[in-house]
């Protein structure tokens, strides 16, 4: 969704919540009436006093956040007064603020005849800056150099990851499958015929007459840092010296086109007013988001696990567990220890909301708050929150999951494909002879083919299949819903591109191979024998000559 997108059927629910909340306003005015004269008339009953400071607060936030600011300004101001004799020693309170609560629940009441007629706030969400993605990712690679023989080289060498690529081998043919059609990106040579810096000036003349310039990777033998800067200036993303290391461009092409499309985020509110908490689920619903409202503190744990949120946005002041007791709780369970706490709160005494923030809170918002000031909070911390998640289930060197999340990802998917009575295989594989790699090519030699393998498969592989680095030369990768014969297909397809792949090194050109053991659910019914059994047939595979795909006996 874009930032000016706006669902209209969550634009109705708003204005329907509103118009709701505006019936409620004179009842919720009245039950705050109601509290105040029994507290009157038991002065010492903390009881009373407590169920009026949670009514005005409640109020006091929900009113403003729809846009009815005398409604919760004036709530505010009781809800201050009640919470001085909550801080402080309540016995000369009372004589001291009667007058003054009188006098707003006066106009509070006043005000609720015209509940209806008060200024009209817009409740449309403006995101923060996110720009549209697309499911399908643009593929095609336009490959221009004048060398015929680097041109087929690395035509071949990209091919192998799964890219679709147009190579010329003149400016001309270029221009001409530019006008037909635009490619997810070029890569462009420096230097023809037409000059030492023909590539760059060529782009540069395209982009001129462009509404959006072309993604474009130049690939030089020249270090010039004034070449360097012609080459930013038309456009170029990147800039790879020759001889050009596959590996290198393949992870500069991955990121200049692999459009991932990001789960949306999860979002849990607690609040005990279920009118705010409609409300800031349907803004975050508006922004993509999912959501769980939980209107009843005491049964948040519940929700958790079945949900599993990005972060939890929380009131302090509920019934039965306040909101500072409540993320106590939470920060002493491990599964929930970095998932971020946002509080919510109408609460606007500085001291406060920092004690909130020193007992688990990440941040704290005012209410009223606008809806894109809410979006963009909460966008930023989920992401935070995610990219450290990220770095502590991903592989440093290669972004593929690490051993602990590899097996954590099995039993999940285990226990997926048993409930749901659907196949899954297991398959692991080891490069061959990688010790003699590092040995004879050096270790960032090494490390090259480690981050080759893994972008091949990352490009290859189904969004929803699983793919690990276990250690070492070893990688993993799940395939839900696929039985072993189809998982074996596909293993050998990836064996054969992969020994395709040349890779460069001071010492030379060289090739690479791997060997692969698949196990399959339900013929092995638990992680730890899937994994057990694989391991096993991957043993079997280079013990009988490596270079190949061998399915574990007992597999159907």
């Amino acid at each position: 969704m874009s930032g000016n997108d706006e669902n209209p059927e969550i634009q109705a629910a708003l204005a329907a919540l509103k118009q709701s909340f505006a019936k409620k306003i004179p009842s919720k005015i009245e039950q705050i009436r109601h509290s105040w004269e029994s507290l009157k008339a038991k002065p010492d009953d903390r009881d009373w006093l407590c169920l009026l400071h949670r009514q005005t607060h409640t109020l006091a936030g929900t009113a403003a956040t729809y846009g009815f600011e005398g409604t919760g300004r004036l709530a505010g101001k009781i809800e201050i007064l009640v919470q001085d004799a909550l801080d402080e020693d309540h016995a000369g309170w009372m004589a001291e603020s009667v007058d003054k609560i009188d006098a707003l629940l006066v106009q509070l009441e006043a005000l609720a005849q015209g509940a209806a007629e008060e200024k009209d706030r817009a409740m449309k969400v403006q995101q923060p800056g996110q720009a549209t993605v697309s499911a399908k990712q643009n593929k095609l690679i336009y490959l221009v150099d004048d060398d015929v023989d680097v041109l087929n080289a690395i035509a071949m060498q990209i091919q192998t990851f799964a890219y679709d690529v147009m190579a010329f081998s003149n400016l001309a043919l270029f221009s001409e499958a530019v006008e037909r059609q635009t490619p997810a990106v070029v890569i462009m040579d420096v230097m023809f015929g037409e000059g030492p810096k023909a590539g760059i000036e060529h782009i540069a003349r395209i982009n001129l007459a462009r509404e959006q310039p072309l993604q474009t990777i130049f690939i030089t033998g020249s270090h010039d840092v004034l070449t360097r800067l012609d080459a930013v200036r038309a456009n170029g993303l990147a800039y790879l010296p020759k001889p050009v290391l596959v590996e290198h461009l393949v992870e500069t092409l991955d990121r200049l086109t692999q459009q991932v499309v990001e789960e949306p985020y999860r979002i849990v509110i607690v609040d005990d007013s279920a009118d705010m908490s409609a409300y800031v689920s349907l803004t975050l619903q508006q922004a993509g988001m999912e959501t769980r409202e939980v209107n009843e503190p005491l049964k948040l744990l519940n929700v958790l696990a079945e949900f599993s949120p990005d972060l939890i946005l929380m009131d302090i002041y509920m019934p039965d567990c306040n909101g500072l007791e409540l993320s106590k709780v939470i920060r002493q369970m491990d599964a929930y220890v970095s998932t971020p706490i946002v509080f919510l709160s109408s609460e606007h005494d500085l001291r406060k909301q920092l004690g909130a923030m020193s007992l688990g809170g990440d941040e704290f918002l005012s209410k009223p708050i606008e809806p894109w000031h809410l979006v963009s909070v909460v966008t930023s911390r989920v992401r935070r929150g995610r990219m450290i998640r990220k770095l502590a289930e991903t592989d440093g060197l290669t972004g593929l999951l690490n051993h602990s999340k590899s097996k954590q990802r099995l039993d999940i998917e285990v226990a997926r494909a048993r409930r749901e009575n659907t196949s899954l295989s297991f398959a692991m594989l080891d490069i061959d002879h990688f010790k003699h790699v590092n040995d004879n090519y050096g270790h960032p030699a090494g490390d090259r083919v480690l981050k080759s393998i893994a972008n091949m498969f990352k490009q290859r592989v189904r969004q929803y299949d699983s793919v690990g680095r276990y250690g070492g030369e070893e990688f993993v990768v799940i395939f839900p819903n696929t039985d072993a014969s189809t998982a074996k297909l596909i293993m050998d397809k990836l064996r054969v591109n992969f020994n395709k792949i040349s890779h460069f090194s001071e010492a030379g050109e060289f090739f690479c191979s791997f060997s692969c053991g698949i196990s399959s659910f339900p013929d092995f019914d638990t992680g730890t024998a899937l994994n057990d059994e694989a391991d096993k047939a991957l043993y079997e595979s280079k013990e009988g000559g490596r270079n190949q795909v061998i399915v574990a006996r007992g597999c159907q």
